[in-house]
């Protein structure tokens, strides 16, 4: 019968370290799985173009006309065209285009335009193929998006490019409420500003691409200013990307800054959470890729 015992304790042992095994696998991740990916990561880099961009400024009449376009084979085999773009228009004084483009500023009085050119990464989408954020947890915006353009002999097309993060969002409070606090503090309404998009879903309410309201510092923000940009999303909160301005062509060189500024101003009986909401959208130390929350 030794034989049998022998057998029972093979099998004994061979239970246990299969109970082991298990009991191992439910801790942690699994072997041989991995945790969740980002659905913003994945849906980005299905949207993920190298295009090569032609910066076109020139200065008419008393305006600065800065037009961008974009071209490449990847923009031609992902969207079926050759070219899209955006312009963007300021009035401008001779003596503020000298103190803006010292080098360029003789050519551009002269009504000749100034060109450059390089080669950039952007994420690109169709008007009908928003990323759906409100299918995903924290179930908020997470970008802005700039319109750009492909018109054709026939027609026109839109497309969004993806443009500056989400860094503020406010619960409890109407727009006007959340206005009134930044005009009490001296900021401006109805300023010049190149006009960005958030995507609010139709089906909950919302009223698709829908274009931000803009607040700043300064009206024209010629030599720097805050700015921020506000919308009312379906479900009743607004959400806000703000930052600082270089002088113009604008260039945001801080979101922290500008959602740090804005935060600022909310007192009783608001509520400041800051830093409160992961929002996944980094950009090195312009943006840490949380959303400051503001609560009435």
């Amino acid at each position: 019968m030794k034989w049998k015992a022998l057998l029972a304790l093979l099998l004994g042992l061979l239970v246990v370290g299969v109970t082991a095994g298990s009991a191992g696998a439910t801790v942690g991740t699994p072997v041989g799985t991995s945790s969740p990916s980002d659905p913003w990561e994945a849906w980005a880099k299905q949207h993920t173009v190298r295009v090569l961009v032609v910066e076109r400024i020139q200065y008419l009449n008393g305006k600065l006309i800065k037009q961008v376009e974009y071209t490449g084979d990847e923009l031609q085999a992902k969207f079926g065209v050759d070219r899209i773009s955006k312009v963007k228009v300021a009035r401008m004084s001779l003596s503020e285009l000298l103190k803006l483009y010292p080098l360029e500023a003789k050519t551009l009085a002269l009504g000749m335009p100034v060109v450059r050119t390089y080669y950039k990464t952007t994420v690109l989408t169709t008007s009908d193929d928003p990323y759906p954020w409100w299918e995903h947890p924290p179930y908020l915006p997470r970008w802005t998006w700039d319109k750009v353009e492909y018109c054709g002999y026939l027609f026109c097309h839109t497309y969004y490019e993806k443009a500056d993060p989400v860094n503020l969002v406010w619960e409890g409070g109407t727009k006007d409420d959340v206005k009134k606090v930044l005009k009490d503090a001296g900021w401006n309404d109805w300023v010049v500003a190149s006009s960005q998009y958030i995507y609010d879903p139709p089906q909950y309410g919302g009223g698709g691409w829908e274009e931000g309201d803009d607040l700043a510092t300064s009206w024209h923000g010629l030599f720097g200013r805050y700015h921020i940009r506000l919308w009312v999303i379906y479900n009743g909160k607004i959400i806000g990307s703000a930052h600082h301005d270089t002088s113009f062509p604008h260039h945001a060189d801080t979101y922290e800054g500008g959602e740090d500024k804005v935060a600022g101003y909310y007192k009783s009986p608001w509520h400041v959470c800051e830093d409160c909401v992961n929002l996944h959208n980094a950009i090195g130390e312009k943006n840490d890729g949380y959303a400051t929350v503001i609560k009435k």
